[in-house]
């Protein structure tokens, strides 16, 4: 008579077993990091467009015109003598 294998029945590796919960966070991580990246990136623009824009308006209006720029309120504004 052949002898019968006794075969143990094995579930499927788990995530944390088989390394991939691993590999999903990381890359949630680096995912996460790269959005905020990103974002301040954005916003550093903008506020380089808005400061250059805000420049020039002054600059077309004459609030600057032959005087550095950067001065007070106060200076640039012109008080009849």
């Amino acid at each position: 008579m052949k002898s019968k294998k006794n075969y143990v029945m094995t579930s499927a590796a788990t995530l944390t077993q088989s390394g991939l919960l691993a590999v999903l966070l990381q890359r949630q991580r680096y995912k996460v990091i790269e959005l905020a990246r990103r974002r301040v990136h954005r916003e550093q623009a903008r506020a380089t467009f808005r400061s250059t824009l805000n420049w020039l308006l002054a600059l077309a209006h004459g609030g600057i015109a032959g005087r550095p720029f950067r001065r007070g309120f106060e200076e640039s504004v012109r008080r009849p003598t």
